[in-house]
């Protein structure tokens, strides 16, 4: 089992940075890591006080930050200041003594059609590893832990649950995507590569032969309200899916007590998914989220700490 957990972002001047840990962004400001390298530093520490060992850190996100766009949308190359603060990331996780998981991209990528295009199409795709995710492994796949190429693609492929886009993305095409970039990945690193899978149920696609995944990934958020929404992960061992490779809990709700006013989280805590994960032959469970930046709430440390470390 690898005790992980997501970051996912970080906070900057009190502000959630989704998007713009890594380079300068789309209002042509720069709020990445190394702006303020000892609240990042302090972050991973504590996360490594916990006993974790894995961050799952969103990276390209939509678009909106480390990218470099030219006037007319099409996509240069890597952002100004992306170096500087993927260097100050590694740096301060080093120091921590715990590794990352770089999730590339986030299913927002989609909905802006633009940048979709460099999904979409052999020549879109080229573009999209060459510019973007050479440098990246180039520089970088030397030193992490993992490479989640996409963040819940469920929501916006059709043939899984298309309910954030108003034109879905066929899932061949997601396939092919994650297949080149597997691909590629394998080809420069040492990473292995994953995908963030939105529902337990779909845990079986990302099993797919040809997608060329190392571990599968889903993310668990259960609601009483709807429960035959999703398949449950409690009461199942990891065995139980018919998978070829090991199984992650990527995701899950740090404390079923703090919750979106949308969704109600059944009574399971975080050590009953640590438990689950155990026992029942599972990757990890890394909850959602350190920081708390969203309406499911921050992890509790001193929980987590005596589960993973217990005196």
């Amino acid at each position: 089992m690898i005790p992980g957990i997501n970051y996912p972002w970080t906070v900057f001047e009190g502000r959630a940075n989704y998007g713009c840990d890594f380079g300068r962004n789309i209002w042509n400001s720069h709020t990445g890591v190394s702006m303020h390298a000892a609240e990042v530093r302090a972050d991973l520490a504590a996360m490594a006080a916990t006993g974790v060992e894995v961050v799952r850190w969103f990276v390209f996100t939509d678009g909106r930050g480390g990218v470099a766009w030219n006037a007319d949308g099409e996509l240069a190359g890597i952002a100004d200041g992306f170096f500087d603060d993927m260097d100050a990331a590694l740096e301060c996780a080093s120091n921590a003594g715990v590794r990352l998981c770089l999730v590339l991209l986030d299913y927002s990528w989609v909905h802006d059609a633009g940048r979709r295009q460099y999904l979409a199409s052999d020549a879109g795709r080229s573009v999209f590893l060459d510019r973007l995710i050479e440098p990246v492994l180039e520089r970088y796949g030397h030193a992490v832990h993992s490479f989640d190429v996409i963040n819940e693609p469920d929501w916006v492929t059709e043939g899984l649950e298309p309910n954030r886009a108003n034109e879905p993305m066929p899932l061949d095409e997601l396939r092919h995507v994650i297949r080149v970039t597997a691909e590629r990945i394998h080809a420069r690193s040492r990473a292995l590569v994953t995908v963030g899978g939105g529902r337990v149920r779909f845990a079986a696609e990302w099993d797919h032969p040809d997608l060329g995944l190392d571990f599968i990934q889903v993310h668990s958020y259960p609601d009483v309200r709807y429960p035959d929404r999703d398949e449950t992960v409690f009461g199942r061992t990891a065995a139980s899916f018919g998978l070829t490779k090991p199984l992650l809990i990527g995701e899950h709700p740090s404390d079923p007590r703090v919750h979106p006013a949308d969704h109600l989280s059944p009574a399971y805590s975080l050590e009953d998914y640590l438990t689950l994960a155990r026992d029942g032959g599972y990757l990890g469970a890394w909850p959602w989220s350190f920081k708390g930046t969203d309406a499911f709430g921050a992890v509790d440390q001193v929980a987590m700490r005596a589960w993973i470390k217990p005196p």
